[in-house]
């Protein structure tokens, strides 16, 4: 049997997630001179960023960006150099290191109109 994702449940539940249930964990660098690592959660046209607390559980929403006013620059699902670039007004944001890289591009690629 198999059990319960937490996790997932909980993002369901705060509506930060739809049914492709797309949530990873990256290190970001954005060109306002933020920098850290984050929790993103792809919903629709949004991506979310959260404060990371721990590896399975997340805080605070740091900043939410609508994939219809953004740009996607390139990034490279790679197994060993995962990476994307996104622009979104007037910032550059940089991810790197996620898992599901082939998957996670590809699916922010598309839903990027920006």
């Amino acid at each position: 049997m198999a059990k319960e994702n937490l996790f997932l449940k909980k993002a369901h539940q705060m509506g930060l997630l739809d049914s492709e249930e797309v949530a990873f964990m990256a290190d970001v660098k954005c060109s306002n001179g933020n920098a850290g690592r984050a929790w993103f959660f792809l919903n629709e046209n949004l991506l979310f960023l959260y404060e990371p607390l721990g590896l399975a559980d997340f805080g605070e929403c740091i900043e939410t960006l609508d994939l219809n006013q953004t740009r996607f620059v390139k990034g490279s699902g790679f197994i060993f150099y995962t990476y994307m670039t996104l622009s979104a007004d007037d910032l550059t944001y940089r991810f790197q290191n996620f898992a599901q890289g082939k998957r996670v591009v590809a699916l922010i690629q598309q839903r990027c109109k920006g």
